[in-house]
């Protein structure tokens, strides 16, 4: 039989907090892409990146919400 420790409490406030922030952070990162100008990305490994750290943290905020809320 496997045994599970007791749940540790969250903080809802931080946790809430942290999300937040993680999605401001991917909406400046997107907003950068979208408003450039050029018709054809002038580096497109930045975008990749921008892009890549973006699906990151959203991640991110789906597991801290999910640890958070839903035990």
């Amino acid at each position: 039989m496997m045994v599970r420790s007791p749940r540790q409490p969250i903080d809802l406030k931080a946790s809430t907090a942290d999300v937040k922030a993680r999605c401001a952070r991917v909406l400046v990162g997107l907003e950068a892409i979208e408003q450039q100008k050029d018709p054809i990305f002038q580096d497109p490994r930045s975008v990749w990146l921008e892009l890549t750290l973006s699906i990151h943290e959203l991640e991110a905020a789906l597991w801290i919400m999910k640890k958070a809320w839903w035990p």
